[in-house]
């Protein structure tokens, strides 16, 4: 009965440790739009603090739909998925420094700026308010949590030691229309895809990998079209093969706009 535990417990070890990339190195881009008419984006409404938060200009939009002329999707999250068996994957040594490099997450007029972000396990997220009145941030996800004031012109940092399989939420509870999005993962192979809805995730380990598609309006994007390539129901996954020295264009994603929450 012994051997047969430590026997288990060294085979799922070397599962679950990361793969030496003998294979080589590539990456993994794509753009997604919106096809047809995304629904109307509305005004924030800002019931406080307005001489600071407005300063005399109109009301900003809602910032958790932006989507360009063309369609182009901002703030979708591309991201590496993986089940608990499945291998742990090699980390390219570029993404070493990086991993040192703080994530910064500004309260700027009133708004958390980026609006979207992601992080590593043990990379340090800085909190900064530029305004001139008080802000904080109440990060909630799945496995981490974090309520941080921030007087004005302070700066926190912080680091999370659980991941989250999908993005969670920041929001400051004391100026109700502000709200961000936040992802922590262990491995770096995520992306955000940027105002014209193009995405790119480079050095990732050759080989066969899963990836999903995420959008705070959508949750996981399972309605998207990615030519080639079958989208799975549930979780929003395709299987690619990523190949050493070459980067693997998926296209142009399109994601019907009946697909998204009006609220």
């Amino acid at each position: 009965m012994r051997k047969s535990f430590l026997f288990a417990v060294i085979i799922l070890g070397f599962i679950s440790m990361p793969l030496v990339s003998d294979d080589g190195w590539g990456s993994l881009k794509g753009s997604i739009v919106v096809d047809g008419a995304a629904p109307e984006i509305s005004k924030e409404k800002i019931d406080k603090d307005q001489a600071s938060c407005l300063s005399g200009k109109p009301a900003p939009d809602d910032d958790n739909l932006l989507v360009g002329p063309g369609g182009e999707l901002k703030d979708a999250f591309v991201m590496m998925y993986r089940k608990g068996t499945d291998p742990t994957p090699a980390i390219h040594p570029s993404y070493a420094d990086a991993k040192k490099q703080p994530v910064v997450l500004d309260n700027k007029n009133c708004r958390f700026v980026p609006h979207a972000i992601f992080l590593q396990t043990g990379q340090p997220l800085e909190m900064r308010n530029s305004d001139d009145v008080g802000h904080n941030c109440h990060i909630i996800t799945f496995n981490n949590e974090e309520n941080i004031n921030l007087a004005t012109k302070d700066s926190v940092q912080v680091t999370f030691t659980d991941a989250d399989k999908t993005p969670g939420n920041v929001v400051c509870d004391i100026h109700n229309w502000m709200d961000a999005i936040i992802l922590v993962r262990d491995e770096p192979y995520a992306a955000i895809s940027k105002a014209d809805g193009t995405f790119e995730i480079k050095n990732i380990p050759a080989g066969t990998w899963k990836f999903q598609f995420w959008h705070k309006k959508t949750g996981f994007m399972k309605k998207l079209d990615v030519p080639n390539y079958k989208v799975g129901k549930i979780k929003a996954d395709i299987e690619v093969t990523i190949k050493d020295g070459e980067t693997l264009d998926l296209g142009k994603l399109t994601l019907p706009a009946s697909s998204i929450k009006k609220k």
